[in-house]
């Protein structure tokens, strides 16, 4: 059986690149589908497109039975002799934006459609950073249609389409080492029968298609109305759970997103406007101090219930630095090899303006780096081991071994390392006393000590707001409670 175009063994090489990517970029990925994904057949695809390249690579390498995704990109690509060969190789389907006809405009989606694939789609057109998802445009929606028109003419074959809205969400997306969430949302089934209300009004239907995309994509991200919202949101989260590793990462949209809801400023007319006011307000506070400390909750939470003395500073230093030093014998290597791919990482930190271009040019600049490094290492050390047909196969295999044992070792490591910089600057803070490292005392003891009071005031604002709304029926209110039980439980003892 030949080969659909576009899912050879070019597309088979992506995904094995894609996969090998998403497992050097994350710590960790959860795939959720709320229902099943069928395993052949023609999909539609329609994702949020947050994060440049990387959205694409989550889609190829996690797609549900591995089926291949075909990408839309701008015909004038095509005619570029060698991107136009690479592109369609890799299953990507030209769009000709300038066409006035829609046959034309969709007719490589058609044609994909008709050999039972898979097209996604960015509805966005082009990736951001904002607190919520930009507004979709309509091109998923007519070409659901266009291909339902070319369907309903035809006597036998399918008469439905089905649109997978999907949800990909970043704990940290610029951030090496983070986790990232893909939830393949409940389908929107299009059958020929939808095309009469579309020969009616199709400007209107197709809205409404896009918006019923929208919402649908909505359910798998966390959107917010503002940045304060965001940051509010995020720092209640940081002080019941902790950070993304405190949440189970099934959960992780959801109860990022109720912890939205509840400080959402159009909540003028509900439960609790004050006390949401003021704890959004303390919660802003708090994150702008953590900021001028260069630490985040987590790092102080250990003070929360206990004096911060000199003496626990420095036991808390010298304790973290011992259990690096411990560790740095079994790590050191892979770091000193791999110390040109940091370098990079932080440079690109440093230099790149845009938040959503950080993790791909990570990517891109470390595959190219990875190349010519690689290669170079591999000489050398065959030539130090003489040069031999056995010593190359050797060295061909020790080093993914090598690889394998790094990224096994580097995340325990990776926070070692953050823990021995919190405390070296808790550390600083204490010593320093009420003079500060800095003219304004942003470093100093008081400024330390401010901190951990108001994290003690907000983590106890917010579970006490919480759990009142829940008692009052909020069903935001009310999951959190539910996910979070164990730290609600004084407050039920107190009540009873």
């Amino acid at each position: 059986m030949p080969e659909k175009q576009g899912e050879g063994k070019t597309y088979i090489t992506l995904q094995y690149l894609s996969r090998l990517a998403l497992w050097v970029y994350f710590r960790k990925i959860k795939i959720i589908c709320r229902k099943p994904v069928p395993a052949e057949g023609p999909l539609l695809i329609a994702a949020n497109h947050s994060n440049m390249v990387l959205d694409p690579i989550v889609l190829i390498a996690t797609f549900p039975h591995s089926r291949p995704c075909h990408f839309w990109a701008l015909a004038r690509f095509f005619r570029i002799p060698l991107v136009g060969k690479i592109l369609k190789a890799a299953g990507v389907l030209p769009v000709d934006t300038k066409t006035h006809s829609n046959a034309k405009l969709f007719e490589s989606t058609i044609q994909s459609l008709d050999r039972g694939a898979v097209v996604a789609l960015f509805p966005e057109g082009t990736s951001y950073t904002a607190p919520n998802h930009l507004p979709f445009k309509d091109g998923i929606s007519w070409a659901s249609f266009e291909y339902l028109t070319q369907l309903a003419s035809r006597e036998d074959g399918p008469k439905s389409i089905s649109i997978i809205p999907v949800g990909i969400t970043y704990s940290t997306k610029n951030r090496w080492r983070s986790e990232a969430v893909v939830e393949y949302g409940e389908p929107i089934i299009q059958t020929i029968h939808d095309l009469e209300a579309f020969h009616d009004d199709p400007k209107a239907v197709v809205k409404s298609l896009t918006d019923r995309i929208a919402k649908g994509v909505e359910r798998s991200t966390i959107n917010s109305p503002d940045w304060d919202t965001t940051n509010a949101a995020r720092e209640a989260r940081f002080v019941l759970f902790g950070d993304s590793r405190g949440v189970r990462l099934e959960e992780y949209v959801h109860v990022s997103q109720s912890f939205v809801g509840l400080l959402h400023p159009e909540q003028k007319n509900g439960l609790y406007v004050k006390e949401r006011i003021e704890l959004k307000e303390e919660l802003l506070l708090f994150s702008q101090k953590l900021k001028s400390l260069r630490l985040n909750a987590c790092d102080i939470s250990m003070y929360e219930n206990q004096e911060i003395t000199q003496t626990k500073a420095t036991l808390r230093l010298v304790s973290t630095w011992i259990g690096l030093l411990i560790q740095i014998p079994f790590f050191l290597p892979g770091i000193i090899i791999n110390l040109p791919f940091y370098i990079l990482g932080r440079l690109i930190d440093s230099y790149e303006p845009y938040t959503e271009s950080v993790a791909q040019d990570k990517l891109i600049f470390s595959f190219f780096l990875a190349l010519p490094f690689y290669s170079t290492l591999i000489c050398l050390l065959w030539k130090l081991t003489g040069y031999g047909l056995f010593s190359l196969v050797c060295v061909c295999m020790l080093l993914p071994i090598f690889a394998w044992y790094h990224m096994a070792l580097i995340d325990k490591n990776y926070d070692m390392l953050k823990q021995v910089i919190a405390s070296w600057r808790i550390f600083i803070a204490v010593t320093t006393g009420n003079i500060g490292v800095d003219r304004d005392w942003t470093h100093s003891r008081e400024a330390l000590e401010d901190c951990v009071r108001l994290r003690r005031w907000c983590r106890d604002h917010t579970k006490l707001l919480i759990y009142n709304l829940a008692k009052a029926g909020d069903p935001q209110a009310k999951y959190l409670v539910d996910y979070g039980k164990p730290l609600f439980k004084s407050l039920e003892e107190q009540e009873e």
